[in-house]
């Protein structure tokens, strides 16, 4: 992720942050909560840490020794970062306004706190929490863990501190595994890699210069429990169990075909990366870690036809990498490329400039027990947004929250305009609900 982050950052991108946002049914004690913050950074120094990336510290004899990589270094005296804000409109636009500025704000992790906390009052008598943080602290699903940490401490002051993690839980991951299978994981996605090359379909029109980096812009849309309780009908039907990512990515695709700016041909590919959670179902830790793999899914243009076909396929394709490792030989592979930090920073841009995905990509599954109320404020709705780069210039993150489905999509505006992120959205949607489309 920090790779990720300084990439971005050395074309001139705010960096590879995230948000979250929880929409509330009232008004949150701000005194107590500031007061849940405070106790939550004691317990969490790293909340407001700065990053050295090649720290060394001189020997006594005056040697410097060899870098020991990138830390967070943890700051005295330093203070969680807290903005109450009233905006003038209760409707979701004003909302959407402020998100879209704090993405637009550069995220320098050696000067900056790498999480920040804003609190919106709405004049209708609603407050708006939302979590801004640097992807390099934490997941995508790190911060319902850490909205139900702030809330437990909201509730109970004298909660006493979290036994300290016992060790590199990433590192941990990979020890479960023999050498070999690891290893023969690692090959397996490198072969991938080695195919002929294709055409990638995305939404950023093919004269776009190499990158985009802004403004940012973000839509949200919320199925309501009806269709959503359909929605997951229909993938058990189809897939057996309750994975909804394979259906949400065959209309994702779909719709990527139909609204495209590319010539499609022969050879043209859409493929994107899916995070897979590692922490145990119900786990609360690791809390500011990136504890997640991967895998890739993809689907050719002469498969787009059958939306409950490509479903199918998609479910298949990704119990197959599943059952080779492909998600394990990933980890592999960062875990040994991070030794060479710049040789795999010149490997990410050079993949992403000739063969980007059509789309950043995250199924977020059910959100964490717990999140159907905030502070003692009920939550209405609650959903995480990811930056975006172009290419592939729109980032789209959907998760489930109250039984309903939250798809959350951040695009760069200067590649993809307003009316195309719209028209790509709500086909999207219309494609994931429509029954003709299984005939």
């Amino acid at each position: 992720m920090l790779v990720g982050h300084d990439g971005m950052r050395s074309i001139d991108h705010a960096g590879f942050q995230c948000q979250s946002h929880l929409w509330l049914a009232g008004r949150v004690d701000v005194p107590a909560l500031r007061g849940a913050l405070e106790t939550l950074h004691q317990h969490y120094p790293v909340m407001t840490a700065r990053l050295e990336k090649y720290p060394s510290t001189p020997s006594s004899l005056g040697r410097t020794p060899p870098s020991t990589g990138p830390r967070w270094v943890f700051q005295n005296n330093t203070s969680v970062e807290f903005n109450e804000v009233t905006l003038d409109a209760a409707d979701e636009a004003a909302v959407r306004r402020y998100a879209e500025r704090r993405f637009d704000e550069p995220l320098d992790l050696p000067r900056m706190n790498p999480i920040g906390f804003h609190l919106l009052h709405l004049p209708d008598g609603r407050d708006v929490f939302l979590l801004r943080w640097s992807h390099v602290l934490m997941d995508g699903k790190a911060p319902e863990l850490v909205v139900h940490e702030l809330n437990r401490r909201f509730e109970d002051p004298g909660l006493p501190a979290p036994p300290p993690p016992d060790g590199d839980e990433m590192q941990a991951h990979l020890a479960k595994f023999d050498r070999t299978v690891r290893r023969k994981a690692a090959a397996r996605v490198i072969r991938s890699h080695l195919r002929l090359p294709v055409r990638p379909l995305t939404l950023v029109p093919p004269d776009a210069p190499d990158w985009v980096t802004g403004p940012f812009r973000m839509i949200v849309r919320t199925l309501d429990v009806g269709a959503t309780e359909q929605f997951v009908a229909r993938v058990k039907r189809l897939c057996g169990f309750n994975n909804l990512a394979p259906a949400v990515l065959a209309s994702v695709f779909r719709a990527c075909l139909q609204h495209t700016p590319r010539r499609v041909k022969r050879r043209s590919l859409l493929q994107t990366d899916v995070p897979l959670n590692l922490r145990p179902p119900g786990s609360t830790q690791p809390l500011f870690r990136n504890f997640m793999a991967f895998i890739s899914l993809g689907a050719r243009v002469r498969d787009l036809g059958r939306r409950d076909d490509l479903t199918q396929q998609l479910n298949v394709q990704m119990r197959e990498q599943l059952r080779r490792g492909i998600d394990l030989g990933n980890l592999q592979m960062m875990s040994f490329m991070s030794r060479y930090d710049r040789m795999l920073a010149r490997h990410i841009k050079t993949h992403m400039q000739k063969s980007p995905m059509a789309l950043g990509f995250g199924f977020l599954g059910p959100a964490f027990g717990g999140m159907e109320a905030f502070c003692g404020v009920p939550v209405e709705r609650f959903y995480t947004l990811n930056s975006a780069l172009a290419p592939p210039g729109i980032t789209l993150q959907v998760n489930l929250h109250r039984g309903r489905l939250n798809f959350a999509l951040t695009y760069v505006g200067d590649a993809v305009p307003d009316s195309l992120a719209q028209a790509f959205l709500d086909t999207m949607i219309a494609d994931l609900q429509d029954e003709r489309a299984s005939r």
